[in-house]
Order: C-alpha cells, then structure tokens, then sequence
C-alpha cells in the first residue's frame, strides 16, 4: 500500500459551493474497509446526492491497489471507482477527493507514511475547511475508529448491512402437548389453549421446539416439532443420517442435531445455516446429509472463507494450480469427511472415494463463484462469519433450480477474524436477521460440543 500523495486539488467549502448547489446534509470522509463492505455502500453514503463523500487520497490508493483480479474485493474496488468517474464526468459535487493537513495534528506525531495517519488527517481537515457542516469518519476498522475518537472526529461504522442486537441465542422453546392434538405426526399452530397458541404463533418457519408429553405414564421431552407454515412436523425419533443418529455429550437430548438432520434433509428448505462453537458438528452433518442425497444432486461443492487471521487472505500468493491452492484451507473439511468414512459401511466409503476422485465432490474457490448460475448442486460454505454481508448474499443468489445451500459457522466474537466485522455485521448474523422467517430459510444453533470430552471441557471453562 502506498502512502498518500502530496498532490494539491481541490477542496470543498461551504463558501466555493456553486450557486444553485445544494449544501450536502452530511460530509462523509471514508476509508477502503467502508467502501468494500459491499456494493452499495458508496451509493447508500451519497443517498442520491443529499450528503458528500470525501475521498482521502490514501483510500483511493489502496482501492487502485484492490482493483485487479477475480474476488469479491476487486469487484467492489472497480465499481466504485467507476462510480466516481462517472459522477465527475457529470460535474456531480457528492463526491470528492480530500486532501490532509498535518500541520493540524502535529503534535500527535501523525506520520505521512501511515495510511491510517493520512486519513485522520484528511478527516481533521475537512472539519475546520467545513466549518459548522457535519463531518463523519465512515470506517469498519476498530484501530482507525479509535485513533479517530482519540482527536475528537465524529465516527460512525456501515450501519445498512448488521444486525440490531447481538446474536445472542436464547433456550430453545419448549411447549406441554397434550396426546390427543397430534395427528398424522403434526399438531396444529392454533391449539386449544389460547396461551399455547400464541407462544406458537411467535415460533417462526422452520424453527423447532421442544415438546413435552406423557410418556408411557412419565411427563417429559418427548419429541421436537420444526413449524411447517399453519401447522408443526414432528420430527422422528428415529432419525438419522447414513444410519448416524444425533449425539449427545451428557446425556441430555441433543435436540440441535434433530432438527439441523431434518432441515438438511428437507427439499423445501433450499437454504439453511448451522450455527455453533466449535465441536458442535456444523460441518460434519451438512456434509453427511449431503452425502446421503448425492444421488439428488448433480454435484457436491464445499467451500470455506479463505480468510487468515488478520484479514490477510494469501490463497492467491499458494503455490500451484487451483486446487493445490485450496488445499491447506479446505483441511478441515477433509477432517470430516475422513471422520465420515470411518463411521459409515464399506459400501458408501467406496463411493464418496469415487465421488471425489470423479469431481462429484468439488472443493470450490468462493471467487470463482460470482456469475455462475448453480443448478442441482449441493452446496456447503463453511466459515460465514468471516464474510462480509454482501458476499454472502452473492453467494447466497448463485443458487439456481434444484440447488441447496447450507452455510455454517460461529458467529461468537473470538472466532470473526476480520477486522471490520464483528457479532452483529458479519455475514452469519445478517443473513440469520434477512431471512428469519421465511419459509425458504432455516436456522439452526447447535449447542452440545461433541467433537471430544477435551472440546467440550474447554468451552465450559473458557
């Protein structure tokens, strides 16, 4: 990343506006990790030329810089860049670029060489040209929003992509059944009680309870039930997938794995997101169920966020051809499949060593994704919560007629390792808070670690 430049140009002030120019509401001085959260910030900041963005000479390297190659990020990087050469060519005054005064902080020791430094001095700067207009540092970089607050600047974070709350989960609804208002293995929405009804009623699509009957004489949980539009599906005892039964670490039901086997079984829900801490089987039963229903689907694509700690993605710096690249990141996936072939029988061991031998098991780069229309495919995307929103939901609308989609991970604050995203604006939260609800859609937090008695020790102390 180079540092900004020194170039003059320039600047706006309430005083140069041009007759018959409307005064911006707001001034908005963004960095690169603002613009590239998702295709439509740079025109939800204009908000169709009520407030101006102002461009720092350093934000506009570092997407120059962003612009080439195939992912997400250069997408992003070239459309906003077209963007404001359009808006320029047409005299537009929403956008701008801003130049820093150092002589404004220079006792803070801002360097010239820091692109972060450069910002906040770009930032200070507009606010004393401005005068009395409001000006806004736009950034998802916890470091730049501290140093901003330190010299007293206004800051906000992309607010049009996140949650309200946190995603907390909450204990999983449970409902007292009476035996003679089951039928057929459904009971309705609307039970005689009017109490029950209503908590019922605030149960949405797909979302499973817990039901309590008389069993053999004793009151207890007696089965789960996922809702089904007017009505709920209980979901059999017996369930299963490849003949491997949901598990429990101690010994309590473990209604989670229930309900994610019967969702990732259920052709009517094209798209489901497992969510849980480690351990807790996300990966390992979305890629079973899709082992059991290969015969459905044209082909199996997995995939995972290449993202490393610290947001530094090098997939593209591996050695090798594509798949020698994806390699290293798909390993836990390979983990669980591995762990699948030792529990099932000889026969279907065979076949998924065929299935990936064959291509019908494909490990997929998410790059390559953008533009694909995937029909009949069962697709697994592991990690999500390392993805912003907008990719998410490019991925998301890859799906075509016939196609499922799962998506897993852990939205917990201590496994998002991108910078910019925390618990309420990565792509697990928000795609939980879009589409909660609809009947196309399933959610399911998995809550027993079962990977070993050493996983589940650590996560109850840690």
């Amino acid at each position: 990343m180079t540092n900004a430049k020194k170039a003059k140009a320039p600047t706006i002030a309430t005083d140069t506006v041009k007759s018959g120019v409307k005064v911006p509401e707001k001034y908005f001085v963004v960095d690169t990790s603002a613009l590239e959260y998702g295709m439509d910030v740079f025109e939800k900041l204009r908000q169709d030329g009520r407030n101006c963005v102002l461009i720092p000479y350093a934000t506009w390297e570092e997407l120059d810089s962003h612009k080439t190659g195939n992912d997400f990020k250069a997408d992003i990087a070239r459309n906003v860049i077209r963007n404001v050469r359009n808006l320029f060519r047409t005299k537009d005054h929403s956008v701008r670029f801003f130049q820093y005064d150092f002589n404004l902080a220079k006792d803070a020791d801002l360097k010239i060489d820091k692109n972060d430094h450069c910002i906040i001095a770009t930032a200070l700067n507009a606010k004393k040209k401005l005068g009395k207009a409001k000006v806004i540092l736009v950034t998802q970089d916890a470091s730049l929003e501290a140093l901003a607050l330190n010299f007293g600047l206004d800051v906000q974070s992309v607010k049009m992509h996140q949650t309200d709350i946190k995603q907390h989960h909450t204990t999983r609804t449970t409902i007292n059944l009476q035996r003679n208002w089951i039928s057929d293995k459904t009971f309705p929405l609307k039970l005689p009680e009017a109490k029950l009804a209503a908590q019922l009623e605030q149960v949405r699509f797909n979302e499973g309870v817990v039901c309590y009957c008389d069993v053999d004489g004793v009151w207890g949980p007696a089965f789960v039930a996922v809702r089904k539009g007017d009505h709920f599906r209980i979901i059999d005892r017996d369930i299963h997938l490849l003949g491997i039964k949901p598990r429990s670490n101690n010994g309590d039901i473990n209604w989670g794995q229930f309900i994610a086997m019967d969702l990732l079984r259920d052709a009517s829900v094209p798209l489901v997101a497992l969510t849980g801490k480690a351990g807790t089987a996300k990966t390992f039963l979305a890629l079973l169920a899709a082992f059991e229903q290969a015969s459905h689907y044209r082909q199996i694509l997995v995939s995972r966020a290449t993202i490393q700690l610290g947001n530094k993605d090098r997939l593209g710096y591996s050695p090798g051809d594509i798949d020698a690249k994806m390699k290293p990141w798909m390993h836990p996936i390979y983990d669980n499949i591995n762990a699948i072939k030792e529990l099932v029988d000889k026969g279907m061991k065979e076949k998924i060593n065929d299935w990936l031998a064959s291509g019908k098991i494909e490990m997929m780069d998410l790059d390559k994704i953008r533009g694909r229309s995937i029909q009949k495919c069962y697709v697994i995307v592991d990690e999500i919560q390392n993805l912003p929103p907008s990719h998410v939901k490019a991925i998301a609308t890859r799906g075509g007629e016939g196609t499922k989609m799962v998506f897993t991970g852990d939205f917990s604050y201590d496994q998002i390792d991108v910078p910019w995203l925390d618990e309420r604006s990565n792509g697990l939260s928000v795609l939980n808070a879009k589409m909660a609800g609809s009947r196309l859609f399933g959610s399911v937090h998995l809550d027993q670690a079962i990977r070993s008695e050493l996983t589940k020790e650590i996560l109850e102390r840690w």
